[in-house]
């Protein structure tokens, strides 16, 4: 709360520094138009004095050929027009009311800012007593409708540039942040779903493929049950960290640590739906205040770097999901130009180059996540359901196979779990992952009665599972038949 005060006060007194600059730069060009006007009044007089003096002049030239009255006429009309375009100008009284015109709209700005701060902090502190109730609550079937959470918009991202040694690191303000959902959730073991994953493991070595380098999770969430295969074992997971960068930037945006805006908003998507990493770079640097430096940092100033870039791994870790490591940043990062990790994204992985220090999560820290946002869990309801919308995948062939969403990279239906269910009624949300050397991906189904609603998670780190592109479909259809079945009875 502390931390949220401080953020509302930090944001007030930006919004008032903001007005003020206004203001002043507003009596600067109020000053400058009266001294143009006062410098365009005394052009008008001298102009005035030498027609005068011209009229003078030439009047006894032109008396002869003039009519009596025509000269007086034609001065006087001289006159008028100049007096009308002086007049046309801006007058005292016009410079006073536009002064207070601007002063008025000055006050009435910061009135509008004072009620927004005030309706951010009542809405922050709804938020947290209802996140608070959730996490005793009982699940609930999601809705998958696309109806965004209203959320404030303000401030822009951080810039994302690769910047030398000497740069000042900002302050780590997110180390203390913990996941809200604490405790791991209580499932029971079900003979039923460790068939199932026998019979895929079996399916794996009919196939030719490492079942040591294989690992499953398979929850029921209408029966509150779980099985696995080597499941609590840690995994390089490749874009399924992208799910948990997701919920962290939520959390951090619920806390008002960050505030959301469009350029965030249009990162969020394009790193869930494309596993675009160069969005997801600038995630990382924002949720962690620890960009990428293109040079290694002294051991003193890396200290300091390498705690704030691993704020992202205590934030789960003091939630119980136990040795999670996903501090590495995801490449190539093309718009950083770099294809490979390179300064202090090397220096993160430590001294042993033929074995790195990698991302590494178990399949069963990806299917609990999922289940937390699944049942609106994971920050607080409205969040969950955000993020699940962003997980869902449109499974119909025109959809996934003629219009994917990632032309760049892997279709994340094809060859994966969606494309093994693609001609079922479902509702399906995942988070894939793919390299030359691993699959990897997480997923939630459910049918339109609810009566089917699980969770499978499956890493297959060995090139032999990024090479195959039936396995993972294969997989898929097996549960998704298992399970439907068995509800059927």
């Amino acid at each position: 709360m502390e931390q949220q005060s401080q953020g509302n006060l930090n944001n007030r007194d930006q919004k008032i520094a903001e007005l003020e600059a206004r203001l002043t730069n507003a009596n600067q060009i109020i000053t400058n138009l009266q001294k143009q006007n006062i410098d365009f009044q005394k052009n008008i007089t001298n102009l005035e004095l030498e027609l005068d003096e011209f009229h003078q002049k030439s009047q006894s030239r032109n008396n002869q050929s003039l009519q009596p009255g025509q000269n007086q006429i034609k001065s006087s009309g001289n006159r008028r027009i100049i007096r009308k375009y002086r007049f046309s100008q801006l007058s005292d009284w016009q410079f006073y009311g536009l002064t207070s015109l601007v002063v008025m709209s000055i006050l009435l700005l910061f009135g509008v800012s004072t009620l927004f701060n005030n309706q951010n902090r009542k809405s922050s502190k709804q938020s947290s007593h209802q996140q608070s109730k959730n996490q005793t609550s009982a699940t609930s079937q999601p809705n998958l409708s696309l109806a965004p959470p209203n959320i404030p918009v303000n401030i822009k991202p951080l810039a994302q540039t690769p910047i030398d040694q000497g740069y000042n690191l900002p302050h780590d303000n997110h180390s203390e942040l913990t996941y809200n959902v604490i405790n791991s959730p209580s499932f029971k073991d079900s003979e039923q779903l460790n068939q199932i994953t026998q019979e895929l493991t079996k399916l794996a070595k009919s196939k030719n493929l490492p079942v040591e380098n294989l690992s499953i999770s398979l929850i029921d969430v209408n029966k509150q049950t779980i099985s696995g295969y080597k499941q609590k074992t840690l995994r390089y997971p490749a874009s399924v960290v992208k799910l948990f960068w997701m919920v962290n930037l939520e959390a951090q945006i619920n806390q008002r640590l960050i505030q959301l805006d469009n350029n965030i908003n249009s990162d969020l998507d394009k790193m869930i739906l494309k596993s675009d990493n160069n969005a997801a770079s600038r995630i990382v640097d924002m949720i962690t205040n620890a960009q990428s430096l293109k040079n290694k940092l002294d051991k003193e100033g890396f200290t300091q770097w390498k705690k704030q870039r691993q704020s992202i791994n205590r934030f789960f870790q003091n939630a119980n999901y136990q040795d999670i490591n996903i501090s590495q940043k995801t490449f190539p990062i093309p718009d950083l130009k770099i294809n490979e990790p390179q300064g202090t994204d090397l220096q993160i992985r430590g001294d042993n180059l033929q074995k790195p220090i990698r991302n590494k999560i178990t399949t069963y820290h990806a299917a609990r996540l999922m289940y937390e946002i699944a049942t609106q869990q994971a920050v607080a309801p409205e969040y969950s359901q955000k993020m699940l919308n962003l997980l869902t995948r449109d499974l119909r062939r025109e959809a996934w196979k003629f219009d994917p969403p990632n032309l760049d990279e892997f279709n994340p239906v094809e060859n994966f779990f969606g494309e093994g269910i693609a001609n079922e009624k479902v509702q399906f949300a995942s988070k894939a992952g793919w390299t030359t050397s691993s699959r990897q991906e997480v997923a939630y189904v459910t049918t339109p009665n609810g009566k089917t609603r699980y969770i499978l998670a499956i890493f297959g780190d060995d090139p032999a599972y990024g090479k195959s592109r039936t396995i993972f479909p294969q997989m898929s259809k097996l549960v998704f038949d298992r399970m439907t079945n068995s509800n059927r009875q």
